[in-house]
């Protein structure tokens, strides 16, 4: 099977969970024998195609990262250019193939997925919710996108649906109008195993680098900063448990616009000192550091799909602490604890009484959640769509 792909960012533009998904999903489809060609917008430094992990990535000239007039005409341009190769489905991450679709049927008569981790209608919600005038006035932008949203969705031939949570909104109204007659289905988030996985050795070398004890407690936060992601919080939870035990110290990854003010916060509440930020890394890093910690923390503010950053966590073998909203998304069976992610005093505590006692070991990540999984089960739907297209009617 020949796989055309469109997704506005991949890893080479910069850290994020949805550019990680797509990647990783990418290159288990080439790993299960599958040709997968994905165009992209701008790339610095790379303009020409080029191959990476057994995947042709095409780079259109368009602004990076962006959805534009330039990348909704190139990617199309690409496409009619190059359909005699034969590609067998095409897919969208997020709608990044929106404008592949009038070539449906014609040029491209294969089947047409969209993978969607959110909608417009969620993240207004989350901006509402949020209590900051700021975000109010940027959940503008998400409703003007309601209508488009109706009819990119309608153009497919399945949504795929990264999370319970993310089927539970689109049965509901608004969403449920916007889908009109398009199937819907499930198909959770993998993670490569063969990767994350607990590292004894980075443990040791990371902790000695840090300046940390293999006695202390470490807390893990990974997600980009940003307000709504929850590091405040987990800043404020820290100062609550260094009141009474100060060998717990918090390993903040990421980058992003809220990274000096959690570095003022923390020298705020006193604990900069029992803190460390790694700033932007290249994700092949964040297994080896999570190995570092003890207790993964996750008190996020918004309406989450389905963290990866969290399955990432419990596959190094890591229990969790969560917002409490993120109950629905994960759902029972896994070792989360939640808790109100703005009560410092009950997330601190949650976060005492999830400490293990001992250095991570096993996975805590169910099967079900395996990458290998999760490639094979879209593969699947590529498959029966495409059968189902052929049967007369």
């Amino acid at each position: 099977m020949h796989i055309l792909a469109a997704a506005r960012a991949l890893p080479f533009h910069s850290i994020g969970g949805m550019q990680s998904i797509a990647w990783d999903l990418l290159t288990e489809f080439v790993e299960l024998g599958h040709r997968v060609t994905v165009m992209t917008t701008h790339i610095a430094h790379r303009g020409e195609p080029f191959v990476e992990q057994g995947v042709h990535v095409v780079p259109i000239a368009a602004p990076a990262e962006r959805y534009s007039r330039a990348w909704w005409d190139g990617s199309r341009a690409y496409a009619v250019a190059h359909a005699h190769v034969g590609f067998d489905a095409v897919f969208s991450v997020s709608v990044a193939g929106a404008g592949l679709a009038s070539l449906k049927g014609s040029a491209l008569p294969v089947p047409f997925v969209c993978q969607l981790h959110g909608s417009s209608w969620a993240e207004a919600v989350t901006k509402w919710k949020s209590g900051r005038p700021t975000e109010w006035l940027k959940s503008v932008k998400n409703l003007m996108w309601l209508p488009k949203d109706a009819a990119i969705y309608r153009r497919f031939d399945a949504l795929i649906l990264v999370g319970d949570v993310l089927e539970r909104d689109f049965a509901r109204i608004p969403t449920r109008w916007l889908v009109g007659r398009t199937a819907t289905t499930v198909i959770r988030n993998g993670i490569d195993t063969r990767h994350f996985k607990f590292d004894a050795g980075a443990r040791l070398s990371g902790r000695a680098a840090l300046g940390w004890a293999e006695t202390d407690r470490v807390a893990v936060f990974a997600a980009r900063l940003h307000s709504q992601k929850g590091g405040a919080e987990a800043i404020r939870a820290l100062a609550v448990l260094r009141a009474t035990d100060e060998r717990w110290k918090l390993l903040i990854i990421g980058g992003g616009p809220e990274e000096a003010s959690l570095k003022a916060l923390s020298n705020q509440l006193g604990c900069d000192k029992a803190l460390n930020f790694t700033g932007a890394l290249p994700r092949e890093r964040l297994a080896a550091l999570l190995s570092v910690g003890d207790v993964f923390v996750f008190p996020s503010l918004r309406q989450e799909g389905l963290p990866m950053n969290v399955l990432e966590a419990l596959a190094t073998g890591l229990p969790c602490v969560c917002a409490d909203t993120l109950s629905a998304v994960f759902g029972p069976g896994l070792a989360i604890a939640y808790a109100p992610p703005r009560d410092s005093v009950n997330f601190a505590a949650a976060i005492a009484k999830s400490h293990p006692g001992a250095p991570p070991a096993a996975s805590r990540l169910p099967p079900g959640y395996s990458l290998r999984e999760c490639a094979a089960a879209y593969l699947a739907l590529f498959a029966r769509l495409d059968g189902s297209r052929s049967q007369p009617e």
